[in-house]
């Protein structure tokens, strides 16, 4: 009965991601999707969403600003109640584990004098980020890298390094995460 249960759970989260796909510019194969979620959009944005991509309940997209883009690699599972909020670009690579209730932001939304308020966001291949964490304008973590939880990330993050605090510090160089 279980294998049933889990059968119909993942056809259900099927069905989702396929409606869902309407409400993106692109979206590969198989993407799974379960709970509500809002994609807030400007015009000439675009969403773009690899194969085999798993969103869980919440997980919301703001397209603030006309040219605004997120795309999100294959394999890559973002978790409950993260937001990800672009006025430029986010771009979050293959066979990531994004956890709950992080945000990802290219930007302020304000501005300070003599700074830009909005810079590119890259986030590498089988990135790691844990929950509670928050990315911030700029910033650009390496492949293999991994953030722990409740981290905010004000600088780029080398590949296969750990970061953890408030700001985000390496801990760790030479990390692997299963």
């Amino acid at each position: 009965m279980s294998n049933l249960k889990h059968a119909l759970k993942q056809a259900n989260r099927l069905l989702r991601g396929a409606i869902f796909a309407f409400r993106t510019t692109k979206t590969g194969s198989m993407l799974q999707v379960s709970g509500s979620h809002v994609v807030s959009k400007c015009s000439n944005t675009k969403l773009i969403i690899g194969n085999r991509v798993m969103l869980y309940d919440r997980v919301n997209f703001y397209l603030d600003q006309p040219g605004a883009e997120i795309v999100i690699g294959d394999r890559t599972y973002i978790n409950r109640r993260t937001e990800i909020m672009s006025k430029q670009s986010v771009t979050i690579g293959t066979g990531c584990a994004i956890s709950w209730d992080v945000v990802i932001s290219d930007t302020d939304y304000h501005e300070i004098a003599g700074t830009s308020s909005t810079k590119p966001i890259v986030i590498g291949d089988e990135v790691w980020i844990g929950c509670k964490s928050t990315i911030l304008k700029g910033v650009t973590i390496g492949n293999g890298a991994v953030v722990a939880a409740g981290s905010v990330v004000t600088k780029d993050v080398a590949p296969h390094t750990l970061v953890a605090g408030i700001p985000a510090k390496a801990i760790k160089s030479n990390v692997r995460w299963k």
